[in-house]
């Protein structure tokens, strides 16, 4: 399953909207409200499933 298939599937219920933006050259970046979560421009690599997950869990816990 791809993440943006995951991520649908998972969130479909709790988010008000989902936005992806393709990007080029292997840029890949998570942003929450505007501001940046994770990039593989300063990790050096993709992250999994659950550390995307992790992150939008940590931003909803936190706006309960």
């Amino acid at each position: 399953m791809s993440l943006t298939s995951h991520l649908l599937e998972r969130y479909q219920l709790k988010l008000k909207s989902l936005t992806l933006v393709p990007s080029y050259g292997g840029i890949f970046a998570v942003s929450i409200d505007g501001q940046l979560a994770y990039s593989n421009r300063q990790t050096g690599r993709f992250p999994t499933d659950q550390e995307v997950d992790a992150l939008i869990d940590e931003r909803l816990a936190a706006t309960k």
